[in-house]
C-alpha cells in the first residue's frame, strides 16, 4: 500500500471529520452488527472481544459507503482502496463479502522495470473471480495500454476476462483496477494455485509482462440452486425461466424464450430478486450481463448477490424487456457494392457505407451495443472481426458510431443480429421463487 505524507492524511481527517454521516442508518447498522455477534457468540462460546469489535467496525464502514457518497469519495483517497470501495458503493453482493469476511487479502508486490504491481485481492466461487490490483509508476499511467490480460493455471486460461476497469483517469502514478473473470459453467478449484498474467505497453511500444502467482487459501463456497420450471408469458411471448442460482459474487438466473414466439426477444434492462421486505438486488452496475444467446437458446443473466443473506420470500421482476417482431431485428450490408441491402422499416436506425470495411450508423440512444452476431452469406460468423468502434456524436435523442471491420475473407452480403434497441413488451415478468435448496 502506498504511504500518504502527513499533509495528505491532515487533508483527509479533516475530509473525514466534516462529513455527515445519516445517524438512523449507522443505527441500524451498530444493531445488526451487535445482533450478529450475540448469535455468534450463542453457537461459539470462547469469541475473541477484538475479533467481534472488528467486524462491528468493518460493517460500520461497509454501511458508512453505501449510506454517504461523501464519504465514499473521501476514503477512495487512501492508496489501496479505491476498487472494492467502489465496488462495495455500487454492488450490495461485494457489500455482504466483505462483511462477511469472505474476501480474501493477497498483497503480493513484483517489481518490473519502472512498474511496481500488486495483487490486492481477490473474491473466488464457482461462477467465477474478481480480482483487485494496483499498478505504480514513477512516471505517467494514463498512456499505458493493457495488451494482454488473463489468469491461467499451468498455462490455461482460468475463465475467461469479461471486464477490467481503471478506477482513475487523467495522469496519475497510481492505478488501482479490477478484473472480472465468469464462465457459463461452474468452474473448479481442485487446484487453488493461478497465475495473473499482465502484459503492458507504453507510449514507446515498449512492453512490460508480468507474471504472478498466487493462491487462494480460503474456502470456496458452493451455489445456492432453486430450480423454477415456470413459464409466464408477457405481451403474447412465452418466457421459461428455468433456474435461480446464487454465488457469492453474483446470482444467475437462466431462461430460455418459447421457440413459437413472434417477437425477438433482446435485452431485460430491468431485473431484480426482491426479499420479503421489499430489498432488491439488481444488475450489476458496468459489469458482465450474463451468457448465451437468446436467437440460440438457454441464456443466463446476472444481478447482484444475496447469497450471505436468509431470505424468507424471494420474487424475480424483470420490466422493460426489449424486443422485435421476428424478421425485423437485423439490418443487411454488401460492403462490396457499399450498399444498405435492409433496415427495417419499424426502426429508427439509418447506415452509410462510406467503405468496403467502414460502416456508419445512427441509430435512438436508448439501445445499448447495438449489434451482436455477424454473419457472412454463407453462415460464417464475424463477430470478433470488428477492428474499431467510436462515437462521433451523441445529440439526444440519437448516437452515431462508425465501424471498422476486417471483411477480407467475408462472402457479401453481410447479416448484423440487432442485439438491442428502444422497443419494449408491454407488461413485466414477476414470478415467487421456491426456496427448496
Amino acid at each position: 500500500m502506498t504511504n500518504l505524507n502527513e499533509q495528505d492524511w491532515q487533508k483527509l481527517k479533516e475530509e473525514l471529520e466534516a462529513i455527515e454521516i445519516p445517524k438512523e442508518a449507522l443505527y441500524k447498522a451498530r444493531g445488526k452488527a451487535v445482533h450478529q455477534h450475540r448469535l455468534t457468540k450463542r453457537r461459539k462460546r470462547r469469541l475473541y472481544s477484538v475479533a467481534s469489535v472488528a467486524a462491528i467496525v468493518l460493517l460500520l464502514f461497509v454501511t458508512s459507503i453505501r449510506v454517504s457518497p461523501v464519504f465514499a469519495q473521501v476514503m477512495a483517497k487512501i492508496p489501496g482502496f479505491d476498487s472494492i470501495v467502489h465496488m462495495i458503493s455500487y454492488d450490495k453482493g461485494i457489500s455482504d463479502i466483505v462483511e462477511n469476511d469472505y474476501y480474501e487479502e493477497l498483497g503480493i508486490v513484483v517489481k518490473k522495470g519502472d512498474y511496481t504491481l500488486t495483487l490486492q485481492g481477490v473474491v473466488a466461487d464457482h461462477s467465477g473471480m474478481t480480482i483487485f490490483y494496483k499498478l505504480e509508476s514513477p512516471f505517467d499511467l494514463s498512456k499505458l495500454s493493457i495488451t494482454s490480460l488473463e489468469v491461467s493455471q499451468q498455462g490455461i486460461p482460468f475463465g475467461v476476462i469479461n471486464s477490467y476497469t481503471a478506477s482513475k483517469t487523467g495522469k496519475r502514478t497510481v492505478q488501482e483496477d479490477q478484473v472480472e473473470i465468469t464462465s457459463p459453467h461452474d468452474l473448479s478449484y481442485n487446484n487453488k494455485t493461478f497465475e495473473f498474467n499482465l502484459h503492458l505497453s507504453d507510449a514507446t511500444d515498449a512492453e512490460t509482462k508480468f507474471s504472478v502467482p498466487f493462491t487462494l487459501t480460503k474456502p470456496i463456497e458452493q451455489p445456492k440452486v432453486y430450480e423454477v420450471n415456470q413459464a409466464v408469458v408477457v405481451d403474447g411471448q412465452t418466457i421459461n425461466i428455468k433456474q435461480l442460482k446464487i454465488s457469492p459474487l453474483r446470482a444467475e438466473i437462466r431462461l430460455a424464450a418459447d421457440e413459437q414466439n413472434t417477437m425477438q426477444l433482446l435485452k431485460f434492462i430491468s431485473v431484480r430478486l426482491i426479499d420479503e421486505n421489499g430489498e432488491d438486488w439488481v444488475l450489476p452496475r458496468n459489469s458482465w450481463g450474463g451468457f448465451g444467446n437468446l436467437r440460440e437458446g438457454e441464456v443466463s443473466l446476472f444481478v447482484q448477490s444475496n447469497y450471505f443473506r436468509q431470505p424468507k420470500k424471494l420474487t424475480l421482476v424483470m420490466e422493460r424487456i426489449q424486443a422485435l417482431p421476428k424478421g425485423s431485428d437485423f439490418i443487411e450490408v454488401d460492403f462490396e457494392k457499399k450498399k444498405v441491402l435492409y433496415v427495417p422499416n419499424e426502426l429508427d436506425i439509418t447506415i452509410q457505407v462510406p467503405s468496403d470495411n467502414t460502416m456508419e450508423v445512427t441509430y435512438p440512444s436508448g439501445g445499448w451495443n447495438l449489434f451482436s452476431e455477424i454473419v457472412d452469406q454463407e453462415g460464417n460468423d464475424f463477430s470478433r472481426n470488428l477492428i474499431e468502434m467510436h462515437v462521433v456524436s451523441r445529440e439526444n435523442p440519437y448516437v452515431k458510431e462508425v465501424y471498422t471491420f476486417d471483411f477480407d475473407n467475408a462472402v457479401n452480403p453481410i447479416r448484423f443480429n440487432i442485439n438491442s434497441y428502444p422497443m419494449y413488451l408491454d407488461g413485466k415478468v414477476e414470478i415467487d421463487i421456491p426456496l427448496n435448496e
